[in-house]
């Protein structure tokens, strides 16, 4: 009698330790599977990560290469700004040193004096500059012909191989800032627009009157 109730027990604690294994077992199949989830999780934000990183490495590149093209747009004015500039004050000093060291023509004052000095951008030895075709002139307001109908090109310095950045519609206004410039067989004037913008444009579709 007490023998059956020993073996029942056996058997009854050997069911619950199985039991128990194959929970344990399957817990720590569960355990292996989340782990290995979370590793797929990790190695997807990692990509994730990397890919943020790269965009934002475009963004920047992108930026940095408009920036760029910028500054270089406003160092190719400057520097055409600069080279006008140079050539007047050459023009200018000779001219001046040409008057200082010559004598009058008879008729025009006392022999020996000193002639006026011939304005800047006067070639030595020729007959004064006549002033710019309708009127033109630095400091003068100036507008784009409406004849033709066409945008006249706004460059980054003078003549027909530079960079043309802008169109500027017929009636445009604008003020000449210095020229005019001679370059391709057109003269060439510095002009800034009266929403800012700054460049070379050919003085032969430039009127100094509205249409």
């Amino acid at each position: 009698m007490f023998g059956f109730g020993n073996k029942k027990k056996e058997e009854e604690e050997k069911a619950e330790k199985a039991q128990a294994e194959k929970t344990a077992q399957a817990m720590r199949s569960m355990s292996d599977q989340l782990a290995q989830k979370g590793k797929e999780i990790g190695d997807l934000e990692d990509k994730l990560d990397a890919a943020k990183k790269d965009v934002a490495a475009d963004d920047h590149a992108e930026k940095a290469l408009a920036d760029a093209r910028a500054e270089l747009a406003k160092l190719k004015i400057e520097a055409a700004k600069a080279k006008a500039e140079a050539a007047r004050v050459a023009t200018a000093a000779a001219a001046a040193a040409h008057a200082s060291t010559s004598t009058a023509i008879p008729g025009a004052g006392k022999l020996g004096s000193a002639t006026p000095a011939a304005p800047a951008g006067t070639v030595l030895g020729s007959a004064p500059e006549a002033p710019a075709a309708g009127g033109l002139a630095a400091g003068v307001t100036a507008y784009v012909q409406k004849a033709g109908g066409k945008n006249l090109r706004l460059r980054d310095k003078p003549g027909l191989d530079s960079n043309a950045f802008a169109g500027l519609a017929p009636g445009t206004s604008m003020t000449l800032l210095d020229g005019p410039v001679q370059d391709d067989g057109y003269p060439w004037w510095h002009i800034r627009t009266s929403d800012g913008r700054e460049g070379w444009v050919a003085g032969t579709e430039l009127v100094t009157t509205p249409q």
